[in-house]
């Protein structure tokens, strides 16, 4: 019989770190099962002619052997087998890195069929996704977690620890950027696409879908949250789900609950976007608390809006924010501004709750530690607690950045928010135009490049169809 848990004698430390060890051993038999994938296709590659010389009307391609032969062996349908080749063609050509942490055990079969499936499904070009391999790699390095003790184990000492989450949000982001040519385009068409629609389920329930700009959804769910909320502090019941639903249908239906927004809160999502984006001189996204991407021309939008509310980070001379303090307890709204806008989202690394959403905490707890932009970061709620929580710890490391300590022994980099910059820019030297004029010789150029830009390349596999109030910050 097997135990039901593991010996007494087995620290919480052990347990932890055995568990990730067991993960990297998973992480590379998933990559071994891909390998051989891919050279049973290989194979069927080198040998074609040989196959169809030898039967011509029923020589079967590389990739239809493949499905044929392993599919059938390994329990897959046709769809599956075909995705995870592509999922292996793809890294294998385009995302080395990738493909080799895969290999190493330090990333999962889910994160790296996330990249492959992002670069196939957007990106046409070999060029594009070479570039967007290249971008990515940054991005990985900086995500790969050290853990002391588990060479030892598994003979790797650092794992891939980005949330799916924030993988998702990177990847949408460098792909707006390298095609920022026609990112115009496709955000119109979509807006223009924009529809309600439903779905009968069963058990007498149906769901109502409304579609709208990214800003528009996120303040009108956040403003449903903070009426749930108030009805919750009232006595109501209902779980915040419920109430969200309910008093949604009641504004639709007539049928209006007449609960009021707290006058302690107002709904605020942060946008983030670079400068020349808002000029029109640049189509590079911007981001959203939390780390959605959105496209420039809803960025755009956005800071057009009467309704927006501009909020301009001042920074030092080497890019810092400028100091703000005070001396209660409670942050003045200039020191929320910046601290949400500079963090994005909660402080722990694998939580993604928007910094609108969460509550500011110091880092070092006051009044030992001030009220300052530099020493409070956003934390949900649940972080928050489990920071004063025994055991639990932030430290400050040599190089200046801040980690957290578990009681199971364990320290965690606190990674800082990454935001959108744009480094190119008009040189104005020489320029007699107007505002005006610059803008319709900038609007003509896009034009030019958006005609020349290769829309249709032939890839060397084929597209699998099922896999699947603002608060504006310019940096």
């Amino acid at each position: 019989m097997t135990p039901d848990c593991f010996p007494l004698d087995v620290s919480d430390h052990d347990l932890v770190l055995g568990g990730l060890a067991d993960s990297v051993a998973e992480n590379r038999a998933a990559a071994q099962k891909w390998l051989r994938l891919l050279t049973f296709y290989r194979r069927r590659e080198a040998d074609d002619g040989v196959r169809y010389a030898q039967a011509p009307r029923f020589a079967l391609t590389a990739r239809q052997q493949t499905v044929a032969e392993v599919g059938e062996l390994w329990g897959m349908s046709e769809h599956r087998t075909r995705s995870q080749l592509n999922v292996v063609l793809t890294l294998s050509t385009y995302f080395e890195s990738v493909w080799q942490l895969c290999l190493d055990g330090r990333c999962d079969a889910y994160r790296a069929s996330l990249i492959a499936h992002f670069a196939r499904r957007e990106l046409h070009s070999p060029d594009e996704l070479a570039r967007l391999g290249r971008r990515l790699e940054r991005f990985l390095r900086k995500h790969l977690r050290s853990v002391p003790g588990l060479e030892e184990l598994c003979g790797v000492d650092a794992v891939l620890t980005c949330t799916p989450k924030q993988l998702r949000n990177k990847l949408s982001y460098e792909i707006r950027r390298l095609r920022s040519a026609d990112a115009e385009e496709r955000f119109r068409r979509a807006h223009a696409e924009r529809d309600v629609s439903t779905v009968d389920g069963e058990d007498g329930m149906s769901w109502l879908t409304v579609g709208a700009t990214t800003d528009k959804v996120t303040l009108a769910k956040r403003r449903l949250t903070l009426a749930a909320k108030q009805l919750r502090a009232q006595g109501d019941e209902r779980t915040l789900a419920q109430l969200r639903a309910d008093l949604a249908m009641d504004l639709l239906t007539g049928c209006d609950a007449g609960v009021a927004l707290p006058s302690y809160a107002r709904p605020v999502v942060n946008l983030t976007v670079p400068i020349q984006t808002v000029m029109g001189i640049s189509d590079t996204p911007g981001v959203l608390s939390g780390g959605q991407v959105v496209p420039a021309g809803l960025a755009r939008m956005i800071a057009q809006n009467p309704q927006s509310t501009w909020h301009r980070m001042l920074t030092d001379p080497t890019g810092r924010m400028a100091e703000l303090s005070t001396t209660s307890y409670r942050p003045t709204k200039a020191i929320w501004e910046q601290v949400v806008a500079e963090h994005g989202a909660c402080f722990r690394p694998g939580c993604d709750t928007p910094a609108t959403e969460a509550e500011l905490d110091h880092r070092l707890k006051w009044p030992d530690g001030d009220t300052t932009r530099e020493n409070l970061w956003p934390g949900c709620k649940s972080d928050h607690k489990a920071k004063h929580a025994p055991g639990f710890s932030i430290v400050q490391t040599e190089n200046g950045s801040f980690a957290i300590h578990t009681p199971a022994g364990f320290r965690h980099a606190i990674i800082p928010t990454e935001h959108p910059a744009e480094d190119d820019w008009v040189d104005p030297t020489g320029i007699q135009h107007s505002a005006t004029e610059l803008l319709h010789g900038l609007t003509y150029i896009k034009e030019l490049r958006d005609d020349f830009r290769p829309r249709d390349w032939a890839t060397e596999w084929e597209h699998d169809l099922g896999d699947w109030e603002w608060e504006l910050t310019g940096s």
